[in-house]
């Protein structure tokens, strides 16, 4: 009996490791630019601010290749690329990753678009990926979206007074 429960639980352990982390192990991208509200990141996470790009973004790059199809890899990497500045390359992996339903990729690159950072300023497509997040339950993009359609229902002139990377979730 005792040997069945062991296997029964050796097999619920690998089985959940396997179904969480989508079948890719823990790596320094995972270490190094989880965002701590991503329900998808294998570690406890880190803040944006405390990214060390110089390590996160090769680890993150290397951990995109083994890995191509894994969005909350494409996510992590957007976040080192956000705060080494490179804004281009960070809207790049967002898109991919929100293409693939990473809500936190899409409530960020919506984000972009609201900020013109990475991308033309472009309301009605931050707009666009608010609702896909939010659709996901995601609050911030609730919250965002509720703000960008009662300040301005046309979303042609608004202001925060906030900088993006307040806004950027981390």
């Amino acid at each position: 009996m005792m040997r069945k429960l062991t296997v029964l639980c050796t097999f619920a352990v690998l089985f959940s490791i396997t179904y969480w982390s989508n079948g890719a192990p823990v790596t320094d991208c995972d270490i190094l630019a989880a965002a701590p509200a991503d329900s998808h990141r294998q570690t406890s996470g880190i803040s944006l601010d405390q990214i060390d790009v110089n390590r996160a973004v090769p680890a993150c790059e290397a951990a995109v290749r083994r890995y191509p199809n894994d969005a909350h890899f494409r996510f992590q990497l957007s976040r080192a690329y956000y705060e080494a500045k490179n804004f281009q390359a960070a809207v790049d992996q967002l898109r991919k990753a929100a293409e693939q339903g990473q809500a936190l990729a899409q409530y960020n690159l919506g984000v972009m678009y609201e900020y013109g950072k990475g991308v033309s300023e472009d309301y009605g497509e931050a707009l666009i990926w608010y609702r896909k997040a939010a659709e996901q339950g995601d609050e911030m993009a609730k919250n965002k979206l509720d703000r960008l359609t009662s300040i301005d229902p046309d979303t042609t002139t608004k202001s925060f007074g906030r900088a993006p990377k307040q806004y950027f979730q981390s």
